[in-house]
């Protein structure tokens, strides 16, 4: 291990800079770009600088503080590229990938390999033109393995944008998702180390992107670790115009996928935008908890989530994180006015978080019981469940009082659901800055009431009002945004449906909730569909046409896959109907095999109209074909 064997070069070691990848590198001319980078080894502190640190190698340019992710190559279609790169990280051959012209260009009659060798403090120069607008990226090892980032050496990465030729350079960002562990994506659940960056640090140490209410949004997202990750944006949904990898970057072929949760697999990249049109601040995280939860040092486990004494530990958010503050404009001054008191609304829920008989500490059961105000809940349920679903009118003012009985605190993040900032529920996130008044400005003629800045922990025994009006109609989602590994597996998690008024029937909609179970030796097996490892069978109509809307908020499952077969297993056939509360394009609903990827913090909705009776089963599988669950359907 490098950093180990040369540990005792620690010592007035450089500090490696966080890479935000908002300067380019190198020297630009007419027509070429030079640049000069070495490969060294240089103290990281991902958790901040102020947190330990560890010796890795890392890229640089020559002459500048070496930089996690590497130095941004830049540059518009049509340039050519000159990279000088030493590898100064004594005894080490680095192998390095990516240096090279899109698409390759492979004489006929041979393989491609990108792979370039430098034996330790030996140079290569490399030549390449940059011809094919996209997102790409370069990548090191010290190994000789293939793309295999979990070890001290993953941080060997950097970004490759190529911009149209002719235009002006977009004011946009890159983000570069790093990760450390110890064993690969295989055996994921089994890892000490679990150390996930976003451009070089783990929240909450990196940077939050700032923008101006108005400002349009341009991202673009590099996966340079080994693991798939499902990216989530609270409060918007954002337009994914182009994915691709290394090699290659696609425009989509129907010019847009409108969606709030985007799975990047690993190696994978993707460009999206959005308008920031709505005021506060909103995270943007991968939806796996093992990878936005709050880890020890390093990423090494933070340990039992339940004290000696029993108490019970709080994970705050971390890792795969970042927050997105949308402020006022310059020049906009709607400060002066408070914000108008909306009248209490009149359809009003009461959501009571409690332990169902049987919960442990060590292994929680949770419950929730959702009622209309005025109506009493009933006891607590035993054994492992989910939330009931939430069914909500379009366009309907709601109040939700959060009532936390559990012996911890928590705090309910309303997945997918466009609304205020403040009641989008992660503490100390969501909500908003005071904006002050300039020098020697007269005070507001009316006084606004007062809250707090940001939506607060819930405390056990205490509450919290959410309101909310819910934009368009779809399938969406409310879970725990606190203890996310220990309270969603527990149970803290539900479908929220949103249909027009008066047109949701419940006996043609069917919510499929994919979670994980609370015993740890049980998820390493198994999913729960709607609550249960044996869920009670949907019984249908023949000839009826039903909704099948179906939510993953599984732990650790980002490429799970979901089928419903006939009683002789064979495919059925259904009609993809949505993603993420988006209707999909007329083109796309016609009959296909019910066969689909679903990852976490992602919704389907599908159109399943059975012509014959019979026994069915929706079964969740791991990629490799393995039924994790499953749910009956019985057609009459």
């Amino acid at each position: 291990m490098i950093a180990s064997t040369h540990e005792t070069l620690a010592q007035g070691t450089e500090r490696v800079r966080a890479n935000d990848n908002r300067a380019r590198a190198g020297v630009q001319g007419v027509s070429t770009v030079a640049i000069r980078m070495e490969a060294k080894l240089a103290m990281w502190h991902p958790d901040g600088d102020d947190k330990p640190g560890v010796l890795i190698p890392v890229f640089a340019e020559l002459g500048r503080a070496p930089q996690v992710p590497g130095p941004l190559i830049r540059a518009p279609g049509g340039t050519d590229v000159i990279v000088m790169l030493r590898n100064s990280i004594p005894n080490a051959t680095l192998i390095v990938h990516g240096l090279h012209a899109r698409p390759p260009i492979v004489p006929i009659g041979t393989t491609f390999s990108d792979s370039v060798v430098i034996a330790p403090g030996t140079y290569q120069t490399l030549r390449f033109k940059l011809d094919r607008p996209g997102t790409y990226y370069y990548w090191g090892t010290t190994t000789g393995r293939p793309f295999e980032r979990r070890g001290e050496d993953a941080q060997l990465s950097g970004a490759i944008v190529v911009d149209e030729p002719g235009e002006r350079t977009p004011r946009d960002r890159v983000f570069v998702i790093g990760m450390w562990a110890d064993t690969t994506a295989d055996s994921s659940r089994h890892r000490q180390r679990e150390l996930v960056v976003l451009n070089g640090r783990a929240w909450p140490a990196g940077d939050r992107v700032q923008y101006s209410r108005g400002d349009v949004v341009r991202w673009r997202v590099i996966n340079a670790s080994v693991d798939a990750h499902a990216m989530h944006l609270h409060g918007f949904y954002h337009r994914v115009l182009r994915r691709g990898d290394a090699m290659v970057d696609t425009v989509l072929a129907t010019g847009t996928d409108l969606v709030h949760t985007e799975r990047v697999a690993a190696g994978g990249t993707y460009s999206a935008t959005f308008t920031a049109d709505r005021l506060g601040t909103w995270l943007f995280h991968c939806e796996d908890p093992a990878h936005s939860e709050a880890r020890g040092p390093l990423g090494f486990s933070a340990g039992p989530g339940v004290t000696a004494n029993g108490g019970i530990v709080t994970r705050p958010l971390g890792g795969l994180a970042t927050a997105i503050e949308v402020t006022h404009a310059e020049g906009d001054t709607s400060w002066k006015l408070p914000p108008p008191l909306p009248p209490y609304p009149a359809r009003r829920f009461r959501m009571l978080l409690r332990q169902n008989l049987g919960s442990t500490a060590d292994i929680p059961i949770y419950g929730i019981a959702l009622n209309e105000v005025g109506i009493e809940a009933p006891r607590p349920d035993s054994g492992q469940r989910v939330g009931p679903t939430l069914v909500l009118n379009r366009g309907e003012p709601v109040s939700v009082w959060v009532v936390n009985n559990l012996p911890e605190p928590t705090a309910i993040s309303w997945h997918g659901i466009e609304g205020e900032s403040f009641y989008d529920g992660v503490p100390g996130v969501s909500g908003a800055k005071p904006i002050p008044p300039p020098r020697n400005a007269p005070p507001p003629a009316v006084t606004a009431p007062t809250r707090p800045p940001y939506a607060p922990l819930i405390a056990p025994n205490d509450s919290f009002e959410v309101r909310l009006q819910p934009p368009r109609s779809g399938t969406f989602a409310y879970h725990a945004i606190v203890n996310q590994s220990r309270q969603m597996r527990a149970g803290i998690v539900g479908a929220v449906v949103v249909a027009e008024r008066n047109r949701y029937d419940a006996a043609l909609n069917f919510p499929v909730v994919i979670s994980s179970p609370s015993d740890s030796v049980a998820e390493e097996v198994a999913v729960l569909i709607n609550g249960s490892t044996t869920p009670a069978p949907l019984d249908l109509r023949r000839g009826g046409a039903f909704r099948i809307r179906a939510v993953n908020f599984t732990a650790g499952r980002p490429d799970l896959v979901l089928e419903l077969r006939h009683q002789d297993s064979t495919y059925a056939a259904w009609r993809p109907m949505a993603r993420d509360g988006i209707d999909v394009a007329p083109a796309e609903r016609v009959p296909q095999a019910a066969r689909v990827m679903i990852s976490n913090g992602q919704a389907r909705d599908f159109e399943f109209a059975p012509l014959r009776s019979g026994d069915y089963r929706l079964e969740a599988r791991s990629p490799s074909g393995t039924v994790l669950g499953e749910l009956p359907l019985r057609v009459y």
